[in-house]
């Protein structure tokens, strides 16, 4: 929570909390302080003084006491019973209103606390105790303003007419002062309004600009920064550093600023540059910086600033030239080359380069000496000593080399494979070749006196060649002024190939201006609009522009000097960075806002890190989340990844879209994550997350699917309960009609055949006529008895199995065989009995054996049949063989044998078809007859006829 500090009373301000209405706040007494509150903010004043209520500072000590300075006094804020209590403390303040205002409030190693007021300083010790100081102890004015306790324990204290600092306890007697610093100390000016220390460093906020401590041997001095170095505001009022180490200035009319502590510096013309359209950066032998701005100055930097020197040019020289990168230079032998529009001059070795103002130049050379043009636009010096000077007088003829050995020019042209147009940049590898870039594009490899040309059909971006880059890794890197950047990992191949980067890699421009490199490795890109660091271990670029503290966007050139700091040339400024040796530290990312079908849901006001448990109805499933990640790094833009635990698999690929819409979410369990990714790829230590469950339907819940599922299953049981009864009645009905059928009429029919055989034994009294009727009532009785027999064993549900067909057959087949004296065999496996079949398979199987057996009597003159029956898979196969007269070739497959009419092959191919069967019939003459059923069984015939019963 927050205590904030206002004009009309102390604030507590608690952001995760929302008001629960609009009503204004209610009054009351709270704790001695008439106190406002709603649900966030509750508002403390003080008691006795009506007319005063500001509070000007605050400070929490060690022992969660908040201490408030107001201009009415000493107050502070003490918790008790969970209520806070604001209570006012007296240290000997004047009642006066002027002489009792608190403006400054610190505490030191020692828990004692320093008050400034504007009647002085205040120390008041843990036991209670007080100590007052004022002129007469020394301070420079009784206004104190700010105070600081640094770390090294010495208190600092800022007054309306400068900064002292005090002595250490036991050194205080009549003066506890120990020294006053003013504007003789570089302060800008007497009114000190705020201290803060970073690094060791002391920052002042004055009413002329802002301080920075400076050692000089043994005495502290101040640079100072006011509105001619960018500052908003010359009146500082704040001062505070961010998790990044940024230092936030904050002014009393010009808004709040940043001065990035790992950012640029960037330099102008209040600094000494003459001229702030930088075209070159470089060093001399001795280490020393210097700057070209196009103006015929070369610009020496000082630690602080520049110095400008103008070379003592001949006075028939109008104009020094208009390159970039090299122009002027300082040789390995210490003579300095200055390029003009007239000629190239050459100056003797001086110590100091303000010399220069002065020394006539040890030569010009103009073409007369042998150079192609007077024009001079770019200066190299190579690993040999020997310059390559590029001109643009004349077409086909731009290159010269200057032999140092021999002093002599060497021009070369198209004829040499140049390919005539100005060279603007040059480089060379570790084996010494020498690399040129060219205005028209195309680079050129010179080794050992020939010229290699590479174009974009070898793989090169298009455009100006504007810079070329050794790293410290021998890569060779290309600026291109249409193309982006290009690499060559081996300089030294035959054909080397280019690796490319454009803005589809991560540059922010395709026009690539020049190229350097820090100590780690990382490469610096200047472009038309801004720069790009890349790392070559991730890939990534990281870009800067002039928001983060570069002059211009457009970046002219580069340089790294010898102490490992990197120089950006542009075209209002040069800008100076330290590459920071450790990457930023992970973003935090915090939830902003959240809405749930549009509704928004309460969220601090300052962000969730977690959000759990949130079940929501299946028509609120239209989710829409804001985020925001934290980071104030120069040049750090963060991008965002998201996942949704329960329908993603991995991260979304990073964005700067900071929001994220789900529509019609799935019933389900769900976690969304979003982490923050910096430019240096670290990403947040710990994602922000929502865990949420979006209920299904009334009709998909659990316990509905199981009301429905019980109800479902009585139901079929129910069902189940009815066809098992409807079966059973059933099988009652076909165990009765085969009783009924056996006992009643086949008894009848049975006794109709022995009183017929009777009544025939009695001859005497019997005519012929009637005789032969007798005996045709005795076959038709016995034949029916048969007929009926077979019908009662067919509706018979106790003989629902193959088993009792094999068991009839054998029978049939017996009573028809033997007496023939026929020979029979009948192979069927055990298992039939486990095999059920319906009434109706059971009666058509059972009539195509008899209807084939009994051909067999009749027909085919056999002496051994053979029976056979046996299951496979979900089939059951029958086959009956003779070795008789087989069928004759004439017969038909309807007719029987021997010509005779019949239809008993036909009978038995319909009633295979009835049962889903197939009969084949394989006859040779003279050779026997085989006949054929296979017909599909279900070994779970019952389960399946109630299944088909419930359909029904």
């Amino acid at each position: 929570t927050y205590w904030v500090a206002t004009g009309d009373g102390l604030v507590h301000f608690n952001p995760i909390e929302t008001p629960s209405n609009g009503q204004l706040p209610n009054q009351s007494k709270l704790g001695g302080g008439v106190s406002s509150t709603t649900n966030r903010f509750t508002i403390y004043r003080p008691e006795g003084n009506e007319d005063n209520h500001s509070f000007n500072v605050l400070l929490q000590d060690q022992t969660n006491v908040i201490w408030g300075g107001t201009d009415a006094g000493l107050y502070k804020m003490e918790k008790t019973g969970g209520q806070w209590s604001l209570s006012s403390v007296d240290i000997g303040l004047p009642k006066n209103h002027w002489s009792s205002s608190v403006v400054a409030i610190i505490q030191d190693h020692q828990q004692a606390l320093w008050i400034g007021t504007t009647n002085g300083l205040y120390h008041r010790f843990a036991d209670g105790r007080v100590e007052h100081f004022t002129t007469r102890e020394g301070i420079p004015f009784d206004d104190v303003r700010s105070l600081l306790e640094d770390d090294k324990g010495r208190v600092w204290v800022g007054t309306s007419l400068g900064l002292c600092s005090l002595l250490p306890e036991a050194e205080r007697g009549k003066t506890v002062v120990d020294r006053v610093y003013g504007e003789q100390d570089g302060l800008p000016a007497k009114i000190v309004t705020s201290l803060f220390e970073s690094d060791g460093e002391l920052w002042v906020g004055t009413s002329g600009g802002l301080s920075r401590s400076v050692t000089s041997g043994s005495q502290q001095q101040f640079r100072s920064y006011t509105t001619g170095e960018g500052l908003s505001d010359k009146l500082v009022t704040k001062l505070a550093e961010d998790q990044a180490e940024n230092l936030w200035i904050g002014t009393e009319s010009g808004g709040a600023m940043k001065l990035a502590r790992n950012g640029f510096t960037t330099y102008s013309e209040g600094d000494g540059l003459n001229g702030t359209r930088i075209a070159s950066i470089f060093e001399n032998r001795d280490g020393e910086l210097f700057v070209v701005a196009n103006k015929g100055y070369i610009q020496r930097f000082d630690g602080r600033g520049f110095v400008a020197t103008k070379p003592n040019l001949p006075t028939q020289i109008k104009d020094a030239g208009w390159g970039w990168h090299q122009i002027a230079f300082q040789d390995r032998n210490g003579e300095w080359w200055v390029p003009t529009s007239q000629g190239l001059c050459r100056f003797a070795r001086v110590s100091r380069i303000e010399q220069l103002a002065q020394t006539r130049p040890k030569a010009l050379y103009t073409t007369r000496d042998g150079l192609t043009g007077d024009q001079i636009f770019r200066l190299y010096e190579d690993v040999r000593g020997d310059i390559w000077i590029s001109t643009l007088d004349h077409e086909g003829s731009t290159l010269t080399r200057w032999d140092r050995a021999t002093e002599t020019f060497h021009p070369y042209t198209s004829a040499d494979g140049m390919p005539g147009t100005a060279p603007t940049a040059f480089g060379e590898d570790r084996a010494g070749h020498l690399w040129i870039g060219f205005s028209g594009g195309g680079v050129v490899r010179y080794s050992s006196g020939h010229f290699a040309m590479f174009t974009p059909t070898d793989g090169l971006p298009a455009g100006m060649i504007r810079d070329l880059y050794l790293d410290q890794s021998g890569r060779l890197w290309i600026a291109t002024g249409l193309g982006g950047l290009a690499r060559v990992d081996d300089p030294t191949m035959e054909n080397p190939r280019f690796v490319n980067y454009t803005v589809a890699n991560g540059l922010a421009s395709n026009q690539v201006t020049c190229i350097t490199e820090d100590r780690q490795g990382r490469i610096y890109v200047g472009t038309g609009r801004g720069l790009d660091r890349l790392d070559l271990h991730t890939n990534r670029f990281k870009h800067y522009t002039a928001a983060d503290g570069l002059g211009n966007n457009f970046v002219n050139v580069s340089f790294r000097d010898h102490q490992g700091v990197l120089w950006f040339g542009t075209l209002q400024g040069l800008a100076r960075l330290i590459p920071a040796d450790r990457p930023l530290s992970a973003p935090p990312i915090l939830i902003t806002a959240l809405r749930v079908g549009g509704v928004a849901k309460t969220l601090s006001d300052l962000g969730e890190r977690t959000l759990n448990g949130l079940v929501l109805e299946p028509d609120q499933n239209q989710f829409q989340i804001e985020f925001v990640g934290l980071s104030f790094g120069v040049g750090d833009t963060l991008r965002y990844q998201i996942k949704l635990e329960g329908a993603d698999d991995d991260w979304s690929l990073p964005t700067e879209e900071r929001a994220v819409n789900y529509a019609r979410l799935a019933p389900g369990t769900y976690r969304f994550f979003v982490r923050a990714v910096n430019a240096d790829g670290v990403v947040s230590a710990t994602p922000a997350s929502i865990s949420f469950r979006v209920l299904p339907p009334i009709w998909q819940r659990w316990w509905f699917v199981l009301l429905s599922t019980l109800l479902l299953s009585g139901l079929i049981y129910v069902g189940y309960k009815f066809q098992v009864k409807r079966l059973l009645e059933i099988e009652r009905v076909r165990v009765r009609i085969a009783t009924d059928l056996h006992d009643d009429i086949g008894s009848s029919l049975s006794r109709m055949a022995i009183l017929s055989e009777v009544v025939k034994q009695d001859s005497s009294v019997i005519h012929r006529e009637s005789l032969e009727r007798l005996t045709n009532i005795a076959e038709t009785s016995r034949s029916l008895v048969d007929t009926m027999s077979d019908i009662v064993w067919s509706i018979d549900p106790r003989r629902d199995d193959v088993q009792s067909v094999v068991l009839r057959v054998r029978q049939f087949a017996s009573d028809i065989f033997e007496p023939r004296g026929i020979r029979w065999e009948f192979h069927s496996p055990p298992e039939l009995s486990r095999v059920k079949l319906s009434p109706e398979q059971r009666r058509h199987l059972f009539l195509i054996f008899k209807e084939a057996l009994t051909n067999i009597v009749r027909h085919a003159n056999s002496a051994n049949v053979f029976l056979k029956i046996q299951t496979g898979k979900e089939q059951l196969q029958a086959e009956i063989s003779d070795d008789g007269i087989g069928l004759s070739a004439s017969t038909n497959p309807g007719s029987e044998v021997n010509g005779r009419g019949g239809h008993g092959l036909e009978n038995m191919r319909a009633r295979a078809k009835q049962i889903g069967g197939a009969l084949e019939i394989y006859s040779t003459p003279c050779d026997g007859t085989k006949v054929t059923l296979t017909m599909p069984i279900n070994r779970a015939y019952g389960m399946n006829m109630l299944f088909r019963l419930w359909r029904k």
